[in-house]
C-alpha cells in the first residue's frame, strides 16, 4: 500500500484535532444549557467556561459569554452578567452577527435598566437592538426589543410610550415572552386607572406565568376582589399568593449565589494563566487585524459618506419642492392642520398665563391628527434618522409651525433646549452642522 505524503498526513491530523475540539465545546455548551435547566447554576457556570475555552468559531463563543451573562443576570450578579454580554457583543461585532448583535445590545440594555442606569445608558442600546433589527427585516426580534423599551416606560410611568410599543409586540407571542407581555399589558391597564382591562390579561397568568409573575397576579386579583367586595375570591387568591410566596423564597438560595460568586473567582484566575499562552499568538494577530481596520475603516467612511451625500441631495429636492410650492401659494396657505381639535387645544394652551405643558393625552391625539392628515409623515421622517421620543415631539410641533418658545413650553424644555434639538437633528440627519432653522424648513418641506 503506498504511503501518504507526511505533510498531508499532519493536515489531516491537524483536521481532526480541529473537528475533535469543536464537538468538545459543542458538548460542553450543550450539557451547561442542561445544568441551567436543573437549576445548577455553579456546575453550569463551569460548563460554560470550558465551552469558552475549547470554542472555534465565534458563533460557540460568542453563545457560551451570553449565557454566561445570564446565568449571571439570574443570579443578580448584575456586573458581571454585563461584563460577560459584553464579551459577547465584540465577538458577535467581530463576526458581523447581526442576530447575535440584536440580542446582546438587548441584554445589555436590560442589565442597564436593572441597576437603574441614566436613561442614554439603557435606551440607547435598546435602540441600537432595534435598528439592527429593522435594518434586517427581523419582525419578531424588533417587536421583542420594543417590548423591552417598553418595561422600561412603563416603569417611569410614561403610559403612552409604553403603550404604543407593546400592542404591535402583541402580534409576535410565543412561549419565551407570553409572561412578560401579558405582566406589562396588565401593568399598563392598572397604571391608566383601568383595572377591569388588567384582569383578563392577569388571570392569562395564572395558566402561562413563571412563578414571579403568578405571584403578582394573584396579589392583583385579589385586591380587585377585595374593591368588588367579592371576599371569597379574594382569600382564594391570597391563599395561593401565599404559596407561590413559599416557592420565591425557595428560589433566592443565597448559597447558590455564593457558589456561584466563588466559582467566578476560580474561572477568573484560569482564564488569566490561559491569557498567558496566547499572547503572542494575539501579538502577530494584532498587525493583521490593524492592517484590515484600516481598510475596512476606509471604505466604512466612504460609504458614510456617499449615504449622507444621497440624503442631502435627497433633502434639496424637497426643499426646491417646498419652495416652489410655497412661492405659487403665497399667504393663501393656511397652517397645517388649521381646523383640527388638536391644534385648537395647544393654542388655548399656550394662550395660557400657566404656562401648562401638553400631556400623554395631548401627544397621542397630536400624532394620531397628523398621521390622519398626512399617513406617511412620520415614516419618511425616520427614513432619515432614528429619533428619541422627545426629538420626535418637537418634530410634530414643527409640522404644526410652532415656534421654538411655544414648543418649549409644550414639551416642559427650555428654548434653548429645543434650539439644541433642532440642531442636533440636521447634523444627526445629514452629516453635518446646520442651524436650527434649516431642520425647521425640511420638516415643513416633508
Amino acid at each position: 500500500m503506498k504511503r501518504l505524503h507526511p505533510l498531508i498526513v499532519m493536515v489531516l491530523l491537524a483536521v481532526v484535532c480541529a473537528c475533535s475540539q469543536r464537538q468538545a465545546g459543542l458538548r460542553e455548551y450543550h450539557e451547561a444549557l442542561s445544568l441551567i435547566e436543573q437549576g445548577d447554576a455553579p456546575s453550569a457556570l463551569k460548563k460554560l467556561e470550558q465551552a469558552a475555552e475549547l470554542a472555534t468559531t465565534d458563533s460557540l463563543l460568542a453563545l457560551a459569554h451570553s449565557q454566561m451573562g445570564t446565568l449571571y443576570f439570574s443570579q443578580r450578579l448584575l456586573d458581571r452578567s454585563l461584563s460577560s454580554y459584553r464579551q459577547a457583543y465584540d465577538i458577535d461585532l467581530r463576526a458581523a452577527d447581526t442576530l447575535g448583535l440584536i440580542y446582546d445590545l438587548r441584554d445589555i440594555g436590560n442589565v442597564l435598566r436593572s441597576r437603574e442606569e441614566t436613561e442614554d445608558s439603557c435606551i440607547a442600546y435598546f435602540e441600537r437592538a432595534q435598528q439592527l433589527a429593522i435594518a434586517s427585516g427581523n419582525v419578531a426580534m424588533q417587536r421583542d426589543v420594543e417590548s423591552q423599551m417598553a418595561a422600561y416606560h412603563l416603569y417611569h410611568n410614561q403610559l403612552a410610550e409604553a403603550r404604543r410599543l407593546l400592542f404591535p409586540a402583541l402580534q409576535h407571542i410565543d412561549d419565551s415572552n407570553r409572561s412578560a407581555l401579558f405582566f406589562m399589558m396588565a401593568d399598563l391597564y392598572t397604571r391608566a386607572g383601568q383595572p377591569d382591562s388588567a384582569v383578563p390579561y392577569y388571570k392569562q397568568l395564572l395558566t402561562c406565568g413563571t412563578v414571579f409573575t403568578r405571584q403578582a397576579a394573584h396579589r392583583a386579583l385579589a385586591e380587585r376582589a377585595l374593591q368588588q367586595g367579592d371576599n371569597t375570591l379574594a382569600l382564594s387568591h391570597l391563599q395561593q399568593y401565599e404559596q407561590l410566596t413559599d416557592s420565591v423564597h425557595k428560589t433566592n438560595d443565597a448559597e447558590s449565589l455564593r457558589k456561584t460568586a466563588a466559582l467566578y473567582d476560580y474561572t477568573q484566575h484560569e482564564r488569566q494563566s490561559a491569557s498567558l499562552r496566547q499572547r503572542l499568538i494575539v501579538a502577530i494577530a494584532l498587525v493583521a487585524i490593524l492592517l484590515l481596520s484600516v481598510v475596512a475603516l476606509f471604505f466604512f467612511f466612504s460609504r458614510r459618506r456617499m449615504h449622507y451625500q444621497l440624503k442631502v441631495e435627497r433633502l434639496e429636492r424637497l426643499l426646491a419642492d417646498y419652495r416652489q410650492q410655497d412661492d405659487r401659494e403665497g399667504a393663501a396657505t393656511r397652517p397645517f392642520l388649521s381646523n383640527a381639535p388638536i391644534r385648537q387645544h395647544i393654542e388655548r394652551l399656550l394662550s395660557d398665563h400657566a404656562q401648562q405643558p401638553m400631556n400623554d393625552a395631548d401627544w397621542h391625539q397630536l400624532e394620531d391628527s397628523i398621521l390622519q392628515e398626512d399617513a406617511t409623515f412620520v415614516s419618511r421622517l425616520q427614513e432619515f434618522c432614528r429619533l428619541t421620543p422627545q426629538e420626535r415631539r418637537v418634530c410634530l410641533l414643527l409640522k404644526l409651525g410652532i415656534s421654538p418658545a411655544g414648543i418649549a413650553q409644550l414639551t416642559a424644555h427650555t428654548k434653548q433646549s429645543v434650539t439644541n434639538t433642532r440642531s442636533r437633528l440636521y447634523e444627526k440627519a445629514f452629516g453635518r452642522k446646520g442651524k436650527p432653522s434649516q431642520w425647521d424648513e425640511f420638516i415643513l418641506s416633508l
